[in-house]
């Protein structure tokens, strides 16, 4: 068995680990006791379900209120904290493998170059990640927790479990809700939009921006206090001022794009009040990137507002997060690829740092395997079905880059349809992670080169 571990590449393990949850999660959901009229669930929708909720996604076929009961419930939640918690663990620690080091110390602060060591540093990644994500979710629990019980007249029981549930998928970004309206209902309540947008947008820094913040915060707290501490270098890492930035950057962009485009529009937010539009504009720019929940009908958003969103879906978050699309990271290193080219110059610098020739290879492969995935997807969903093709491009990216977002087109396809979608967000999940450490481990060595010739571009 040791021998066959060694044999499997990290990336393939990956893969068959989430298809077995995935696998485990659908055999679960087709039982009846998971449903509340006592019914099987079917194959393509049970399958569907589980691959949205181990890949963090959010999309559904069936009514997550009516369908499901308790148990189904519960049984939603956990598949959505296995997969958040995959997703980061195995991200974070296939980074390290890549980078030749596994001491997270070393990596925030980039003050060593620790070789790969012991179990200890792995044991001790692995419980920084899931304090960090318990931490956050029993947060984001107590905030929802007192608001249902105290203002909506939830029992106990509901409340805990109304508040537990949508605690993990907020930070987790899967978009799962139970209500058959998402959050619409909730438009109007600020102490249950925010607490949601600010958790997934915590989630979708990703834990390396996230751990980095909390080791910088607590060492400032022990020097102020005349503690042990460590030093620190004043520039933060490239990762984390990359990500940082760019979100600042993506969430103030899209919130100015959609209250432009919906201000007025009299279907989402034309009634509201100008704080509660802000509010709604902000949420609205944030969950495209993440967790997927909306605030407003999606199917009354004028097709413009769609358009800036496939935007938002496609670039997703940040790396070793629960977000989906390609990744800020990847989105940025392409944008300065693209500069660098029109400027004339010969390196890739972002900041003060110059960036390897790997790294943008494998961020031009990433967004273009992407990219054809979504193509093919949108061609076979528009000659297989009657939806228009705004609908079909907004939910095919919706599932490629695990975001959870519909126009409505998932719960009315056939199973076919459920099936390739489900496929389709475990290649979005999945696929960037094994995709990316797969091409950073392999390094193949040639010992000549051909000679150069240039074709013709542009």
């Amino acid at each position: 068995m040791s021998d066959l571990k060694k044999q499997i590449h990290p990336s393939r393990l990956v893969v068959l680990a989430f298809l077995g949850v995935v696998a485990l999660g659908t055999v679960l959901l087709m039982m009846p006791m998971m449903t509340k009229d006592g019914k099987a669930t079917g194959f393509a929708d049970a399958l569907f379900t589980s691959a949205s909720a181990v890949t963090v996604t959010g999309l559904a076929t069936v009514d997550t209120e009516f369908h499901w009961n308790v148990f189904g419930h519960f049984v939603i939640a956990l598949l959505i904290q296995v997969g958040g918690f995959g997703i980061v663990g195995f991200a974070t620690l296939l980074g390290y493998l890549v980078d030749g080091r596994i001491s997270l110390s070393s990596r925030m602060t980039a003050k060593s170059e620790a070789a790969v060591s012991g179990s200890a540093d792995v044991k001790k990644l692995i419980l920084s990640i899931v304090k960090m994500m318990l931490f956050f979710e029993a947060l984001l629990f107590l905030f929802l927790f007192y608001r249902f019980f105290t203002e909506y007249d939830y029992d106990l029981l509901d409340a805990l479990g109304h508040g537990l549930f949508h605690s993990i998928s907020a930070f987790n970004n899967a978009g799962f809700a139970l209500y058959s309206d998402s959050l619409m209902s909730f438009a109007r309540d600020g102490w249950i939009i925010i607490p949601i947008f600010v958790g997934a947008f915590m989630g979708s820094l990703g834990f390396p921006v996230l751990s980095e913040a909390w080791d910088r915060m607590k060492n400032a707290t022990n020097k102020r206090l005349g503690r042990k501490h460590e030093f620190f270098p004043v520039q933060w890492s490239l990762n984390s001022r990359i990500i940082l930035w760019a979100s600042l950057i993506l969430v103030v962009g899209g919130t100015i794009y959609i209250a432009i485009l919906e201000w007025n529009n009299p279907r989402t937010l034309g009634p509201l009040p100008p704080l509660t539009k802000i509010f709604d504009s902000i949420f609205a720019s944030i969950m495209p990137r993440t967790a997927g929940f909306n605030a407003q009908d999606i199917t009354a958003m004028h097709p413009s507002t769609w358009l800036g969103m496939d935007v938002l879906m496609f670039i997703g978050g940040g790396s070793a997060s629960t977000s989906g699309g390609i990744k800020i990271g990847t989105a940025v290193v392409l944008a300065y690829i693209v500069f660098t080219e029109i400027r004339g110059e010969t390196a890739v610098n972002i900041g003060n740092r110059r960036l390897p020739r790997s790294i943008q290879r494998q961020a031009l492969t990433i967004v273009g395997l992407t990219a054809s995935v979504s193509a093919f997807a949108i061609l076979i969903m528009r000659l297989t079905t009657d939806f228009p093709l705004d609908n079909i491009i907004f939910d095919v990216l919706s599932a490629v880059c695990t975001v959870g977002l519909s126009t409505g087109v998932t719960m009315d396809m056939h199973d076919p349809g459920k099936v390739m979608f489900a496929i389709l967000m475990f290649i979005g999940r999945v696929g960037p992670v094994s995709m990316a450490t797969a091409l950073a481990l392999r390094k193949a060595k040639r010992h000549f080169e051909y000679p150069k010739e240039s074709p013709l571009i542009g």
